[in-house]
């Protein structure tokens, strides 16, 4: 099979092939039974792919036990569709993979059941940096975040001067600066999800008691699920927006297991117990690009669905990062991998792998 024959495929989700380059370093096992290429093994170096959406380049990849059936030529010469493949194992080398625009909650669909398990277990801190801040010249914050929970009780924005405490009431997340009360991110739902209001003294206009508390996993699953509803549980406050644009970003996350994502895609986070799936946390602004690295990744399975074909994969290990940008900061979503091995990958239905 050669890859030029590839070029015009369809790929679900993401548009037609408009360049594929790579170097064959070797192939063997290549035949073609019952309808569907078979290759035992298939190794390339210096790979090119780009749709009008993704770009991916790869120094080398290794696909073992690979099994594709295409769909038959169009007769107006259009892109052949690609109706299933299996896959022993993939293995990525010093890859990168660029989407110009980030999925959105809503491609998810408005009743999707989002479940963000993994974050029950999260642990770690955050440090933030605030140049010239609103709250009196330059600010620091330290998050700590235990047991998927952060603890306001905990919380202040260290500055010259008195620092100022941070909590949550019903309006929203707020810092109490000098210069009054000033709201972070703004509740525009009455009910949200995992979260515990302030609470203040019996006698009217008494002060804060309790500053509050948020459980990341219900509080996110509500977030997304609001969001491709079309009913956003909030908005970022007025000043926090100008804010992020001066704000630097450090720390370290450890996830728990569990699930990451919708009922139709997502991927199960395992191996905390043995220090599996830590975060490392950077942003020079995090208004413009956040970075996230993960130097020891591992799942159980993932699920994924691309339109009009179901897919799945077993164990995944590696070590990638992400960049997040904003608009006009690159590349909405970047992923570099460094190392990467999925097992038992699957796209459409007619097709097993040989280890399956």
């Amino acid at each position: 099979m050669n890859l030029q024959q590839l070029q015009g495929l369809n790929l679900p989700g993401f548009g037609p092939i408009e360049v594929l380059q790579a170097e064959v370093v070797e192939v063997s096992g290549l035949a073609l039974r019952d309808g569907a290429w078979r290759i035992g093994r298939l190794q390339l170096r210096g790979i090119e792919l780009r749709t009008p959406t993704l770009a991916l380049r790869a120094g080398q990849v290794l696909l073992r036990g690979l099994s594709v059936r295409l769909g038959a030529a169009r007769p107006d010469g259009g892109s052949l569709p690609l109706q299933a493949l299996a896959l022993d194992a993939l293995e990525l080398q010093d890859t990168q993979v660029e989407l110009a625009r980030a999925p959105s909650p809503a491609a998810a669909g408005e009743l999707a059941r989002w479940r963000m398990d993994a974050l029950a277990g999260l642990d770690g801190r955050l440090q933030m940096h605030v140049d010239d801040a609103a709250w009196i010249m330059d600010a620091e914050l330290g998050v700590t975040i235990q047991d998927g929970r952060i603890d306001f009780n905990r919380l202040s924005v260290e500055h010259i001067g008195p620092d100022s405490p941070m909590g949550v009431s019903h309006m929203g997340i707020y810092a109490d600066s000098p210069k009054g009360r000033d709201y972070l991110y703004q509740f525009t739902l009455p009910h949200v999800p995992g979260v515990r209001f302030e609470q203040r003294g019996s006698l009217f206009g008494a002060r804060v008691t309790d500053r509050g508390s948020l459980e990341l996993k219900p509080f996110v699953e509500s977030l997304l699920h609001n969001a491709g509803c079309g009913t956003p549980q909030g908005q970022p406050g007025r000043n926090a927006a100008p804010a992020l644009q001066r704000t630097r970003l450090s720390g370290e996350l450890n996830l728990g297991d569990g699930v990451m994502g919708t009922l139709q895609q997502y991927v199960e986070l395992s191996g905390q117990a043995q220090g599996r799936n830590r975060v490392g946390v950077s942003a020079a602004s995090m208004g413009r690009q956040v970075v996230l690295r993960l130097p020891d990744l591992q799942a159980a399975r993932a699920l994924f669905s691309l339109p009009g074909l179901p897919g799945g994969s077993g164990a995944i290990t590696g070590t990638v990062s992400v960049t997040a940008s904003s608009p006009g900061n690159g590349p909405a979503l970047r992923l570099a991998v460094e190392r990467l091995a999925v097992q038992a990958l699957r796209l459409g239905d007619g097709l097993q792998n040989r280890s399956g």
